[in-house]
């Protein structure tokens, strides 16, 4: 036991040699912060303005799904509806002219039955 105690005043005192006390003044405080600050690099400010960006990112895609399952619940479309469904549904201009273009109509030289050259 007394060898465990010296061991350990004697690291104690290894403690005390290593880390004198600071001694308290007047810019003991703006010292420290001095310090503290130097340490701020470029990477530092880059790591809390991406985590700032990402959690606004997160904040928004939420309140994009939060309007998305209104609106839908709101719409002639169901939250239980396909995506291929929703495009059969849709009747927009672009689908009638496609459906026109295609439609199977005789050219008018074909109707006489012989092609005039």
């Amino acid at each position: 036991m007394i060898s465990d105690d010296s061991e350990l005043n004697k690291l104690f005192q290894d403690y005390r040699n290593a880390c004198p006390d600071v001694e308290a003044s007047v810019s003991f405080m703006p010292a420290l912060w001095q310090k503290i600050e130097s340490r701020h690099s470029f990477w530092f400010v880059f790591q809390r303005f991406g985590r700032s960006c990402m959690t606004a990112s997160a904040a928004l895609c939420l309140l994009l799904l939060v309007l998305n399952f209104v609106s839908a619940s709101g719409g002639r479309v169901s939250l239980l509806s396909f995506y291929t469904d929703a495009l059969m549904d849709d009747h927009t201009a672009e689908q009638t002219y496609y459906t026109e273009a295609i439609h199977n109509t005789p050219a008018p030289y074909e109707t006489s039955g012989s092609v005039q050259h």
